[in-house]
């Protein structure tokens, strides 16, 4: 047997005595991360663009130093804190989740994203990406007023995410 095949034939053998429970398959993928229990006591709220995913975590690792922090990622990220007219209101239920979310997670410390160019705020204000910037900036104004009034015990902070062609910055906007 080659080597490459016997390293195989002896992975698959110690999983073969890994006990799945009566429900559970062979796995399909083992991640080489290890499980760290130590919470970081942070959620960054963000848009749910994959494209941004990746800087996001970036930005959060890098410059804001939570290296695992609590995600919550959906279309117009913080646009969800706000209440809206009819269809559109999620704020009622982003403010259930972060109830639980705090007390579960320890939470002390939440971040807003909102990001140039999102489809969200395109649809919401039918304008390109530069016309959406003063709404997007408002709403966050609004939306970390409103999560200090709701947890006035939380470290709240919103940043701006730009793109100008390939280059991506952040932006810190205050009160």
């Amino acid at each position: 047997m080659s080597s490459s095949l016997n390293s195989e034939h002896s992975q698959q053998s110690s999983w073969a005595a890994v006990d799945l429970g009566p429900s559970l398959p062979m796995p399909v993928f083992t991640s080489t991360e290890r499980w760290n229990p130590e919470r970081i006591g942070a959620l960054a709220l963000y848009c749910s663009d994959g494209r941004w995913g990746e800087v996001f975590d970036e930005f959060c690792h890098r410059r804001l130093l939570i290296p695992r922090y609590d995600r919550w990622a959906v279309p117009g990220g913080p646009a969800w804190l706000l209440p809206r007219g009819k269809g559109r209101d999620f704020s009622q239920t982003t403010r259930e989740q972060l109830d639980f979310l705090i007390r579960v997670h320890e939470l002390e410390r939440i971040v807003l994203i909102s990001h140039f160019g999102c489809a969200f705020y395109a649809e919401l204000c039918a304008k390109d990406p530069n016309g959406c910037i003063p709404v997007q900036l408002q709403e966050m104004r609004d939306g970390t007023a409103l999560l200090k009034r709701w947890f006035p015990d939380l470290t709240v902070e919103a940043y701006l995410a730009m793109r100008r062609g390939n280059n991506l910055t952040f932006h810190a906007l205050g009160d």
